[in-house]
């Protein structure tokens, strides 16, 4: 599985590094998402937002309201991982 992250989740990501966020814990979500963990995603409360959209809490421990939204593309053969977004439910309603 391929994984691609918009312009958005990037500035995002490097605004939450700076704030010195536990940035390994979005590996861990990927790797969850990757290899369909149920039990993982359930804790980290992941749901459908809208449309085609996932949400998931990163680290419920450290933050709850610290969030990654994410799709998969499947208009390819291969199935494309969709980083959309970084932050917290008020910074991501913009989204919607």
């Amino acid at each position: 599985m391929k994984i691609n992250p918009t312009k958005r989740f990037k500035r995002s990501y490097k605004y939450y590094a700076k704030k010195h966020y536990p940035m390994n814990k979005i590996i861990d979500c990927l790797k969850a998402i990757q290899e369909n963990n149920q039990l993982f995603l359930k804790v980290h409360k992941d749901h459908k937002l809208f449309k085609n959209f996932r949400e998931l809490h990163i680290d419920r421990q450290y933050n709850d309201d610290w969030l990654l939204i994410y799709s998969f593309d499947n208009k390819k053969k291969e199935l494309i991982l969709v980083l959309i977004d970084l932050g917290t439910h008020d910074n991501l309603n913009r989204l919607v």
